[in-house]
């Protein structure tokens, strides 16, 4: 259906203009569901508009901007902007382009704010848009057909701007004309002008055009991606290059923070530990264990249990376009990975201390002598609070699978913590709703 639909707008730079041919960037567009009539005038209009505004900015590249109808993309009003990032992330690596961009008509959810105009995700290099608080007609059912048109082609385009500008991790300004503005409301897109840091945004646009790894002639032998340690060797090339840029990635999703941020799997984890600690035969098997065996159980339950996550999350599903190496989607998914053994790592040390220290405080040496018909030391309250850890992060991982805000959307989409204040919902370098 998607190569039924495609078609290409292509943009050159201005011909007096210097561009070097090895430079070039492609900004995708994938429009997704249904548009009325003036929907579809404005996005038209928008993508020339972006297209001179780039160009004009940028002549030092040569500039495409493919376009893509996914027609059968018809989500339900709010959508989870992850659902849209992960079908335009398709369209990305089957047309090998440095950006997407994904309009819905639909509004997204965001956790947040009451709304959000926008989802950017700088792992995926993906951002969504939606159009549904763009339309004048919003606040005035009076305007005219016309000025619909020119109003949500100016906000798309300033829009797309700003959500491009934090795909090459431009900051937020606090000059309301710049493109950059932290904005508030829709209305804030009618005010952007000017781009303040083109310099900083030439110069990541220049580390985008650069040759990928899988455009090196070792990746570009046909069908080297389905064998598996083709595809081991790339990841292990992927992660010695772009180990800094995971990291960050990683860093902006603060994974040390998944007790706070997943309710069900902190919910599940300490439901299991107060039911652990009440009973004695639990004491008396925990203690009685080496601690070489526990802490071998825990690293196995670990790897286990993030396993478990990433699968039921999705964040290891092979994609439509798995028959060519993907540079950015290795990226996202090793920075979801390690996103994810760390947030369960630190789930198992908040349970392990909380153990320590419930145990310490509440359970006598007298008492647990009695239960456990031995003589307790600090190495069998330590042995015991891994044991006990161990079987709370199994608890924590089954709960958290069934969490309404989806781990997917906080890893694959890096996640600061929001900006209370901007209106665009950003997802993970994973970043999530400001």
């Amino acid at each position: 259906m998607a190569d039924e639909l495609r078609a290409t707008l292509e943009v050159e730079a201005p011909v007096t203009a210097p561009t070097d041919r090895e430079l070039t960037v492609e900004v995708g567009w994938v429009l997704a569901g249904a548009f009325d009539e003036v929907d579809r005038r404005a996005l038209a209009l928008a993508r020339t508009r972006l297209a001179e505004l780039i160009t004009t900015w940028f002549p030092g590249f040569a500039w495409r901007f493919p376009v893509v109808w996914r027609r059968e993309l018809r989500p339900a009003s709010p959508v989870e902007p992850i659902e849209l990032l992960e079908a335009a992330t398709d369209e990305r690596d089957h047309g090998r382009w440095d950006f997407v961009l994904v309009v819905t008509a639909a509004a997204l959810k965001s956790h947040y704010k009451p709304f959000a105009l926008g989802a950017p995700s700088s792992a995926l290099d993906a951002a969504v848009i939606s159009t549904q608080r763009l339309d004048p007609i919003v606040e005035d059912e009076q305007t005219e057909e016309d000025e619909r048109i020119e109003t949500i082609a100016r906000r798309v385009t300033a829009l797309a701007v700003h959500l491009l500008g934090h795909l090459n991790d431009l900051p937020h300004q606090d000059d309301p004309a710049d493109f950059m503005y932290d904005l508030k409301t829709a209305a804030d897109l009618d005010r952007m002008r000017y781009l303040q840091d083109r310099e900083r945004m030439e110069e990541a646009l220049r580390e985008v055009a650069a040759e990928r790894l899988e455009e090196t002639a070792t990746y570009r032998r046909p069908g080297l991606a389905r064998r598996r340690g083709a595809r081991l060797g790339f990841g292990l090339r992927v992660l010695w290059r772009e180990w800094r840029n995971i990291w960050e990635a990683v860093r902006d999703v603060e994974p040390w923070l998944f007790p706070l941020r997943f309710s069900r799997l902190t919910t599940a984890a300490f439901s299991a530990l107060v039911f652990l600690l009440m009973t004695a035969e639990v004491w008396e098997l925990g203690m009685s264990q080496p601690p070489l065996r526990v802490a071998a159980l825990a690293l196995l339950t670990l790897a286990a249990t993030s396993l478990y996550l990433l699968q039921r999350q999705h964040l290891l599903r092979r994609h439509r376009w798995e028959t060519r190496f993907s540079e950015q989607r290795t990226v996202a998914g090793i920075a979801a990975t390690v996103s994810v053994v760390l947030g369960m790592a630190t789930t198992f040390l908040l349970i392990f201390l909380a153990v320590l220290l419930i145990g310490k405080l509440l359970f006598s040496f007298r008492l647990i002598s009695g239960w456990a018909a031995l003589e307790p030391t600090w190495r069998h309250y330590l042995t015991f609070a891994g044991f006990v850890a161990t079987l709370g992060l199994v608890a924590g991982a089954l709960g958290a699978s069934f969490e309404q805000e989806s781990i997917s959307g906080t890893c694959s989409s890096s996640t600061k913590k929001p900006d209370q204040s901007c209106a665009v919902s950003i997802w993970a370098r994973c970043r999530r709703p400001l």
